[in-house]
């Protein structure tokens, strides 16, 4: 089952792809890139005033990935950035966004679909620093067999950060009895006139939604390819 790889021509629409090893950029004009794991390790992205950034990260098929990344936001600066894996052993993603001028908007989002013994690890740190910012995180991932997935999410709201809205969610699907979820939210706030909130859900797909599909004459990795394309879709789609 391939997930990811199905639909790579909606994932790269109108992204530029960057083929040599990224360590630091500036954005300066309104930018799209496409990324593979292989050619980012340690990246710092600088958003200048009122520029937007949209960024995918893509990794599959690797034994052993790791991945840094901070983006600095100046003021009305937007960052859109979507992590994708799929069949990775280990995959060790740790993105930091700071929120350093007011109106900064950063919107963060990751699917992973694991199965056999994959594992992810995924740490966000959101860190604001300016007035009227705001940051949200959607993590999604399906696991099947014996997959694992961590999810360690971090809020920090300054003294001046007022008015600032941050969210965090983190959603996960089960297929086995083997594949485990750990979530972790962390928040540090320092300002009462503030909006933040986070939630976490671990289960397995309801037997009525798989009943249904089944009496539709699908089968059940059909069932639950379905699944876990709605799931990153929904998220390419927001």
């Amino acid at each position: 089952m391939r997930i990811v790889q199905n639909h790579m021509d909606k994932i790269l629409g109108g992204r530029s792809v960057v083929r040599d090893h990224l360590q630091w950029k500036k954005i300066v004009t309104p930018t799209k890139l496409f990324i593979p794991s292989d050619n980012i390790s340690n990246a710092v992205f600088s958003l200048g005033e009122g520029v937007c950034l949209d960024i995918v990260i893509l990794a599959v098929d690797c034994d052993k990935s790791t991945v840094r990344l901070t983006f600095e936001l100046e003021k009305s600066s937007q960052l859109k950035c979507v992590i994708l894996s799929e069949s990775c052993k280990k995959f060790d993603v740790s993105v930091e966004t700071i929120l350093k001028g007011e109106w900064a908007i950063s919107d963060l989002r990751s699917f992973f679909y694991g199965k056999n013994s994959d594992g992810q690890k995924l740490s966000i740190s959101q860190t604001h620093d300016a007035v009227n910012s705001k940051s949200n995180v959607i993590s999604k991932t399906i696991l099947d067999d014996s997959a694992v997935s961590e999810f360690y999410g971090k809020i920090n709201i300054s003294e001046i950060a007022e008015n600032s809205n941050a969210r965090q969610s983190s959603n996960n699907i089960l297929w086995s009895d083997g594949a485990q979820a750990i979530s972790c939210p962390d928040l540090h706030i320092a300002n009462s006139n503030v909006k933040c909130s986070h939630g976490a859900t671990v289960g397995a797909i309801d037997d009525d939604t798989m009943f249904y599909m089944m009496s539709r004459g699908l089968d059940l990795p059909t069932c639950k390819q379905l699944v876990a394309e709605g799931a990153m879709l929904s998220l390419l789609a927001s």
